[in-house]
């Protein structure tokens, strides 16, 4: 595979450009002097680096900004060479690619783009965004696509039509949102009656379980940088052991979990340094977000018929529940 091209998704005015709403009035926005005006009232949002941003740069996502534009690539399927991402993507939700062609989707927290990649070579219509400065990393990769609106912004404040996407698609989010429940009900604003829509979520009790879950209340207060530093000192000598420890028959798996410092073993990655980048991403990961919160199958039972959401399956896949459905 090659690697991806480094493009951003400039704006400009165009059908894309029209989609975006005004967070105060939900007047229609264009573009003026390399920033997003409303048509309506006096609100204005900028256009940074040619993604237009609705959230302030700071914000409680801060960590994720930090490891997704210090590893832009090391999750890229054209980077690391294997289909990890894409088999992700289509075994959890059940899609194929020739269905996904020509329909609108929207990427909720794209992060630095792994699965935005996927999305955008299926033909969708894709419109992703992320609260974080993620989205730059995602742009510098993937920004070449001509069907991908990237945005900066808030789950809880889409500048975005309601109703109006065919598939909803958020992976690796909502347990790091200050509010789940809110976070999860909010996405299927956005999609349209009859839309698919695929969702994971940390699974509880395990999750809670991890050994990670005693250093959290402290690495969560490090700053991103200095935390970064230390995790990438620390966790290239804890693997070998927590690999080790993987090997052990049945026990195996246990063990390792007692080694704060992540293994892919699954993956079947296939060299030194790509097994140590996605070890030191995902130890970073771990530590470093303001809010984790795993969820019950239960929990979720109840928000989806809450949301009145049909078709709906709920299952376990390692430490995450996936939820996909219909509205």
């Amino acid at each position: 595979m090659s690697l991806p091209k480094q493009a951003r998704p400039g704006i400009a005015p165009g059908p894309r450009c029209s989609e975006l709403h005004c967070l105060r009035c939900r007047g229609t926005l264009r573009v003026a002097d390399g920033e997003l005006t409303c048509e309506v009232c006096p609100a204005t949002y900028p256009v940074d680096k040619g993604i237009p941003r609705f959230v302030p740069e700071d914000n409680y996502a801060k960590g994720f900004g930090y490891q997704w534009n210090r590893h832009r690539l090391t999750q890229l399927d054209s980077h690391c060479g294997l289909p990890i991402s894409r088999d992700r993507v289509m075994s959890a939700s059940g899609w194929t690619a020739a269905e996904l062609r020509g329909k609108s989707l929207l990427e909720c927290g794209s992060g630095a783009g792994r699965f935005t990649e996927v999305l955008c070579e299926t033909g969708a219509v894709v419109t992703s965004f992320d609260i974080s400065s993620a989205v730059h990393a995602n742009a510098a990769s993937n920004g070449h696509f001509p069907n991908l609106l990237l945005l900066q912004a808030s789950i809880y404040d889409l500048p975005l039509p309601e109703e109006s996407f065919d598939y909803l698609f958020c992976f690796g989010v909502i347990q790091h949102t200050p509010d789940v429940e809110r976070t999860f009900k909010t996405l299927f604003r956005y999609l349209r009656p009859g839309g698919r829509f695929c969702v994971d979520v940390y699974a509880a009790p395990i999750s809670y379980l991890h050994p990670r879950q005693l250093l959290r209340p402290l690495t969560k207060r490090v700053p991103p940088a200095r935390l970064y530093a230390m995790v990438e000192k620390t966790a290239p000598k804890l693997l070998p052991l927590s690999l080790a420890l993987s090997s052990v028959p049945v026990a195996g798996p246990g063990l390792a979990r007692l080694v704060p410092v992540a293994i892919h073993r699954h993956l079947g990655l296939r060299d030194r340094q790509t097994v140590r980048d996605w070890s030191v991403l995902d130890t970073f990961d771990w530590f470093a977000p303001r809010y984790e919160r795993p969820q019950t199958r239960r929990r979720l039972e109840r928000w989806t018929r809450d949301l009145g959401l049909k078709q709906v399956s709920i299952h376990r896949n390692r430490g995450l529940y996936v939820v996909r459905g219909v509205k």
